[in-house]
């Protein structure tokens, strides 16, 4: 879906590269989260494939289309684009935030009102209470919902997210994090997006792209840059509780066997190993339930099958 060829963007004729020579395949359908030290040029990167920056050199392709030579305005109509500090229009509603890209495209009022009842609802936000709503009226949380919500108004292939969640308060940001995973599995849609944090990039990517003074250094899945680090600098990177990382990647789902265990906690289905190990440690009890989301017992996952894993993953 987004192909980098030989991308380099350079500030001033003599000066240092701040990427330098980038090449990236992003696959149709997920989501590579960029990451790296401040100033590595992961948002550089980000920015070059909407030409919200130009770059000096390289060739980017979006569904197979060279872009760089394309009209920037156009360009960026077919791409979704969500920031940090979301970016919500403050005099305008709810309805009329969503309706921009719409609106611009030459939607008729009939197809851009059922397009915005359908995403509010996709994002968790009730169309009848939060259409005529301004933003000021919105928590944190709710703003990026509409945010989103405004980039995916007119059903582009892509999607860029710069740092989605950095405004967000840490409780509220894991549970977004959580919602929004499942969002963009339901949408499909290819995302590029930038981050500063580790666990929020190996939880939200399916590949994950360590960038270093402009260059890539990695890019690979989450579980392969745990397990396997390219260098000294992504071991370092991703620090020294990588085993730890790599049970928070998979779930109980992989390790369970059937039946309920009486008198035994449980953890919702999806959850990951490292949880489900949080509720063991110290308690004495040797298995933990699995949950559906209707309450009822899947099966089992046991202590010794947790260690297990604790192990093939150091």
């Amino acid at each position: 879906m987004i192909r980098l060829e030989g991308i380099t963007k350079r500030f001033g004729a003599a000066g240092k590269p701040s990427v330098d020579n980038v090449t990236i395949e992003m696959p149709e359908g997920t989501t590579t989260a960029l990451i790296g030290p401040s100033g590595c040029g992961k948002t550089t990167t980000m920015r070059m494939i909407n030409r919200m920056i130009e770059p000096s050199a390289g060739r980017i392709f979006i569904e197979g289309q060279d872009v760089t030579g394309l009209d920037p305005v156009t360009l960026r109509r077919r791409i979704g684009y969500v920031i940090q500090q979301i970016g919500l229009f403050p005099h305008m509603t709810v309805s009329e935030n969503i309706a921009t890209v719409p609106r611009l495209l030459g939607w008729t009022k009939g197809r851009t009102e059922e397009r915005i009842d359908e995403l509010l609802t996709l994002v968790g936000l009730e169309p009848e209470r939060f259409r005529s709503m301004m933003p000021h009226r919105l928590s944190g949380g709710q703003r990026q919902r509409v945010g989103v919500a405004r980039a995916l108004a007119a059903d582009p292939p892509v999607m860029l997210m710069d740092e989605p969640f950095g405004a967000i308060d840490p409780i509220a940001r894991e549970r977004l994090q959580d919602e929004f995973k499942d969002i963009l599995k339901r949408v499909r849609k290819t995302i590029v997006m930038v981050t500063h944090d580790l666990d929020e990039a190996m939880k939200m990517g399916d590949r994950v792209a360590i960038m270093r003074d402009g260059r890539l250094v990695q890019y690979a899945t989450p579980d392969e840059i745990l397990a396997a680090p390219a260098d000294a600098f992504v071991e370092a990177f991703v620090g020294p509780d990588r085993a730890l990382k790599r049970l928070s990647l998979r779930t109980v789902d992989t390790l369970m066997r059937p039946g309920a265990i009486a008198d035994a906690p449980a953890v919702a289905s999806g959850a990951s190993v490292r949880e489900a190990l949080a509720r063991l440690i110290g308690s004495g009890i040797r298995s933990v339930n699995v949950r559906g989301s209707d309450g009822t017992i899947l099966g089992h996952v046991t202590r010794d099958a947790i260690l297990d894993g604790a192990d093939a993953a150091a």
